[in-house]
């Protein structure tokens, strides 16, 4: 079987992944991930609260085998999402990353089309798959393997020049591609992110207590949030960038960045119907927490921060056969009356 030269596919595959828009390239080895044994007692321990497909999924995200029979590498690629605040005119907050079209299927056509343009300029058998965060693979760890970053305090990717504001794509390959070196950390002694945290959701720096974080109560958790988790939302709707917006690395972003379309007030997501719902968020990344979901958090964030502007809404999701919409709705209509709690 013919295998293209590796420092020719290398610069092959470096100089399509920059056409299609990815902002980083670096490629790893296809190993078990750095650190992989601190993820395993992370599971062990249960931080990883309800999100059992992590620990379900543990065997496959220890072996990149798993997604592809005799992968040797794997490209690790970062794209820059708006780093610029989503905030309603209400206050809600959504989380950054989530703006515009689902980037699920946007980093995957990207990556696909740079893995496509690969293949027809590099001679030879050779086979690849792309993944987009989703897909079983330790995407962090390798990312900071192949020099893209560093693993800060917050759990996030850090780059020097592109912040954490990055989503990350991979294509593994069965190519034996030359691995890039990984950079040094740079977090120093600043500890912002770790104080910064409403809920003080960090057991350590970089060990994330996903049962204490308000973007897994948000996106992740299905059913009622339990009432003392309700009240911690505060303006939080649709997950939380705290730590990230206190982090040194991201104030140059955050001072230039560029508006985004704005979001629907709380009012105006508890009275999304379907229709309503698919124009808005069918097509982006807030698709993740559902619309009864989304409409939960907005319902729990009213009671936080009593917002009497949603009162009637309130009143009509208490009716809504969907346990975590009534229960928080129920929730936050006691809070604008005043009802001890």
């Amino acid at each position: 079987m013919s295998r293209p030269d590796r420092l020719l596919a290398a610069r092959v595959l470096r100089e399509e992944c920059a056409a299609a828009g990815f902002s980083g390239f670096g490629i790893a080895r296809a190993q078990t991930p750095p650190r992989f044994d601190r993820f395993r007692d992370w599971i062990a321990g249960g931080r990883h609260a309800g999100m059992r497909y992590l620990e379900e999924t543990l065997p496959a995200r220890e072996s990149p085998e798993s997604l592809l029979a005799g992968v040797r590498s794997i490209v690790c690629l970062s794209f820059p999402h708006p780093a610029a605040p989503r905030v309603a005119p209400d206050g809600a907050l959504f989380a950054r990353y989530a703006a515009g079209d689902d980037y699920h299927g946007t980093l995957r056509a990207r990556a696909l089309s740079a893995a496509e343009a690969s293949r027809r300029r590099l001679p030879g058998d050779w086979s690849y798959r792309v993944c987009v965060d989703s897909t079983p693979l330790a995407e962090r760890a390798f990312a900071a393997a192949a020099g893209l970053g560093w693993i800060g305090k917050n759990g996030c990717l850090l780059d020097a020049r592109r912040g954490s504001y990055l989503l990350l794509a991979e294509i593994v390959t069965d190519l034996d591609l030359p691995p890039d070196q990984p950079v040094l950390e740079q977090c120093g002694a600043c500890t912002r992110c770790l104080d910064a945290c409403p809920t003080q959701a960090f057991v350590e720096p970089g060990v994330l207590d996903a049962g204490r974080c308000l973007a897994y109560w948000t996106i992740e958790h299905r059913g009622a949030i339990p009432d003392a988790w309700k009240q911690a939302l505060g303006d939080h709707v649709f997950g939380c960038d705290v730590c990230q917006e206190v982090c040194p690395w991201n104030a140059p972003l955050s001072q230039l960045a560029a508006a985004t379309a704005p979001i629907p007030a709380r009012a105006q997501i508890l009275a999304m119907g379907k229709g309503a719902w698919r124009r808005r968020f069918g097509k982006t990344a807030v698709n993740r927490a559902a619309r009864r979901g989304l409409q939960r958090n907005a319902a729990a964030s009213a009671g936080a921060r009593r917002d009497a502007a949603c009162r009637p809404a309130l009143e009509a999701a208490v009716r809504v056969a969907e346990p975590g919409l009534s229960d928080a709705a129920s929730w936050a209509l006691r809070r604008l009356d005043g009802v001890p709690l």
